[in-house]
């Protein structure tokens, strides 16, 4: 071994001083045994346990041990950027504390790197030569994740989360500089740039075992990475032309449905002023509900937020979800009830209720139109709704049985079902009534039934779901536009309807939507 600096292994530590010690001495005595200089920096993140005055010993005794320290948790992602930034080798490990992978494999790491020319090379848990030991829950979750992360983001990699990484410090230091996560996905956005600018990446296959410690929060911490996928997603050219042809795909069906509907401005000026306001005022009511049914909910997961608070919220998730394909609003809303500290895991499962008595609500409108029109045209439609509800009960009933891998979301969602299941019903069927109120309104002028109202808006809506269009915009025309026509109506009126009822719709939910993101002093770009 040289004096020479080859590589500086880093150490993220937060309040890790049960082990940090046992860490540091595995660490030293493997890379005695390889022929690198090398130094140890203890990236030690803001620790409240001890984890700073270990360090600040082991540093003291050995010059090769180097203590970076911060006053106040940083963040994993920012601690190993600013450790990375320090070194003083040519090649920069990181390895997480616990020491999960075998350390036989460093040597193949560092060479990697060092001697076979690659920019990074990162250990993999989902290779075929790959040896894990791990709960289901935990390899369950990462191969859905990694699957996304490849799906969303283009990667090519199998595993983006290995704490068991080495980098040629002059190319990972330019893409730090783009790197914005400063915690747990620090790792698959630096990997998922790396591709993005040509750099070379290899996997090795690594024999890995889970410690009894883990610092991941599993709920919680899910849900973020997902977030983050969606984000780097929002930000990626791959995104852009989803939306692109997503708005392609809208305007073709508007057209086409205009075209062949015969549609013309004879057809759209029967419909009034005083009928559109009307239909306003009551599609506004909407709002009022879903916030009332969303704050209900909260509270019976134990939070406390006013239904003003919860109307704005629903007002702006709704709106994310008209402008784009992909349903973020969800996402969106969860981060809006953080304001008021409700935890991101608890507004999951309190969205989870709610589309869940959507659904059912939506359901119920459809078979009760199709008893009372006495017409099964659309009753094969209606089955298949039908499935996918069982289907979700069913999902929810077994959630609620397998609390050692779902934990803390099935038993919130248990608790809100058992209760407030009448209550949440009702307010539910309230909201789709008013749903279906205000497109009737609409359709008064041209005398259309009020149960094929009803059920062209309960189908739309089913199809509207689907994550094609922003807003489902098209294919909600398309399906209400069949569905009146085949009740009688003449195609252009029947266009007409579906027409005014969707923009309508669209356009109050924008504006509210923006008006409770000024009121809330929410910053646009954060939600998307």
């Amino acid at each position: 071994m040289t004096d020479k600096i080859d590589v500086s292994v880093v150490l993220p530590a937060y309040n890790e001083a049960n082990r940090i010690e046992d860490t540091v001495k595995v660490v030293k005595d493997t890379l005695e045994k390889l022929d690198y200089g090398y130094e140890i920096i203890i990236a030690e993140d803001g620790s409240t346990d001890g984890t700073d005055e270990i360090a600040k010993r082991l540093s003291s005794r050995d010059p090769r041990i180097v203590h970076l320290h911060s006053d106040n948790r940083l963040g994993r992602g920012k601690a190993l950027t600013n450790a990375m930034e320090i070194a003083k080798g040519d090649v920069v490990v990181y390895l997480d504390v616990d020491l999960s992978t075998d350390m036989d494999h460093l040597k193949e790491l560092i060479d990697a790197v060092a001697k076979e020319g690659y920019d990074i090379a990162t250990g993999s848990r989902l290779l075929k030569d790959s040896q894990t030991e791990r709960p289901f829950k935990r390899d369950f979750a990462s191969k859905v994740y990694n699957f996304l992360v490849r799906l969303m983001l283009g990667s090519k990699l199998r595993d983006h989360q290995c704490g068991f990484k080495a980098f040629k410090r002059s190319s990972v230091l330019k893409l730090l500089r783009d790197v914005k996560d400063n915690h747990w996905f620090w790792d698959t956005e630096v990997l998922v740039l790396a591709q993005r600018k040509g750099l070379r990446v290899k996997e090795i296959p690594v024999k890995w075992k889970q410690s009894g410690e883990t610092k991941v929060k599993f709920t919680k911490d899910v849900l973020y990475m997902f977030s983050q996928i969606l984000r780097m997603w929002m930000e990626s050219k791959r995104s852009k032309r989803f939306m692109t042809v997503s708005i392609l795909i809208s305007a073709t069906l508007l057209i086409a449905l205009a075209y062949f509907s015969g549609f013309n401005l004879s057809s759209l000026m029967k419909i009034d002023v005083k009928t559109i306001l009307i239909a306003i005022v009551v599609y506004a009511l909407t709002f009022f509900v879903r916030g009332y049914r969303f704050e209900y909910i909260i509270s019976k997961l134990g939070f406390k937020t006013s239904v003003a608070f919860s109307t704005e919220s629903v007002a702006i998730s709704q709106m994310v979800n008209v402008i784009t394909p992909a349903r973020l609003g969800d996402f969106v809303r969860a981060y809006v009830f953080k304001m008021r500290d409700v935890p991101i895991s608890t507004c999951v499962s309190a969205l989870a209720v709610e589309r869940f008595f959507d659904l059912f609500a939506v359901i119920i409108l459809s078979f009760v139109s199709i008893a009372l029109l006495g017409s099964f045209k659309f009753l094969k439609t209606t089955i298949y709704a039908s499935l996918i509800l069982l289907f979700l009960i069913a999902l929810v009933f077994l959630l609620s049985r397998m609390e050692n891998v779902i934990g803390k979301m099935s038993k919130e969602v248990n608790r809100v079902l058992r209760g407030g299941f009448v209550s949440l019903m009702a307010l539910s069927i309230f909201n789709w009534t008013l749903d279906v109120l205000t497109c009737y309104v609409i359709s008064l002028t041209f005398g259309v039934n009020v149960w094929v109202i009803a059920l062209s808006v309960a189908i739309s809506n089913i199809v509207k779901a689907i994550p094609v269009t922003p807003g489902g915009i098209g294919a909600y025309e398309v399906v209400m536009t069949g569905i009146i026509t085949a009740f009688g109506l003449n195609p252009s009126d029947a266009f007409t309807i579906a027409l005014i009822d969707h923009t309508l719709k669209n356009v109050l939910t924008i504006t509210i939507g923006y008006l409770a993101i000024a009121h809330l002093n929410v910053k646009v770009r954060d939600l998307t």
